[in-house]
C-alpha cells in the first residue's frame, strides 16, 4: 500500500519539473532532445562506416578509391557512390601517373620548362580522361539506412598493370616524347614489366 503513494508522489514531482508546453523552457527542452537524437543518429551512422572506406588498405598491384552517396532509391545511391569514387580514382591516378611521367622526364635529362615537359603534362591529362572510363572494378560495397534514405559505400579498384600499359601506349602516340622518355631507365623497366621489350605498345 505504501508503494502507491510513493509512485503518485514521483509522478507529481515529474509533472512539477516539466515546463508548460509552448513556454520558452519547453521549446528549449524540445530543441535539446532533437539535438541529442541527431547526435545519436550521427554516432550510429559513423559506427556503421566500413573500415575499407575510412582507411583503404595499401595495395601494390592496384589503386583503391572509396566513394559514398545517399538516395531514397537504392540503385541511384550506388550509382552516385560509384561516380564519387571514380572522381577520387581519377585524382589518385593523376597523381601517380604524373609522378611517373616526371620521373621519366628527369631521368631523360630534359631541362625544366622544355617542350618535352609540357608535352608530358598533356600526355598525362589525355591519359587520365581515358582511364577513368574503363578498367575499374567494384571491390567492396555496403548499404546502410540513413534517415529514410539508403547510404551506399563503395571501394573501386584499378589495376596498376592497366594504368602502366595505358601510360606506355599514350606516350607511344607522340614520337618526340617517346624518344626522349625511352632513354630513361625507369621507362625501360616499365616496358619490360609489361612485356613490351622496348617496342611500341599496340
Amino acid at each position: 500500500m505504501t508503494r502507491l503513494p510513493l509512485a503518485l508522489a514521483a509522478l507529481a514531482l515529474l509533472a512539477a519539473c516539466s515546463p508548460d508546453p509552448g513556454s520558452p523552457a519547453w521549446t528549449a527542452q524540445q530543441a535539446q532532445k532533437k539535438d541529442e537524437a541527431r547526435a545519436a543518429a550521427v554516432k550510429g551512422a559513423v559506427d556503421e562506416i566500413p573500415s575499407w572506406y575510412s582507411a583503404p588498405a595499401d595495395d601494390e598491384y592496384a589503386i583503391l578509391a572509396p566513394g559514398t552517396a545517399a538516395s531514397t532509391d537504392l540503385q541511384f545511391a550506388l550509382d552516385k557512390a560509384v561516380l564519387a569514387a571514380k572522381r577520387s580514382l581519377a585524382d589518385r591516378l593523376n597523381s601517380k601517373l604524373s609522378a611517373k611521367i616526371k620521373e621519366f622526364v628527369a631521368e631523360s635529362g630534359a631541362a625544366e620548362g622544355a617542350p618535352v615537359t609540357s608535352e608530358s603534362e598533356r600526355t598525362t591529362t589525355n591519359l587520365i580522361s581515358e582511364v577513368t572510363l574503363t578498367g575499374y572494378a567494384v571491390k567492396e560495397q555496403k548499404f546502410i539506412p540513413s534517415g529514410g534514405q539508403y547510404r551506399a559505400y563503395v571501394l573501386l579498384q584499378y589495376p596498376l598493370g592497366k594504368a602502366n600499359r595505358l601510360l606506355v601506349e599514350q606516350v607511344g602516340k607522340d614520337a618526340a616524347l617517346q624518344g626522349r622518355l625511352r632513354a630513361s631507365k625507369a621507362f625501360q623497366e616499365l616496358e619490360a614489366d609489361l612485356g613490351l621489350n622496348g617496342k611500341n605498345a599496340k
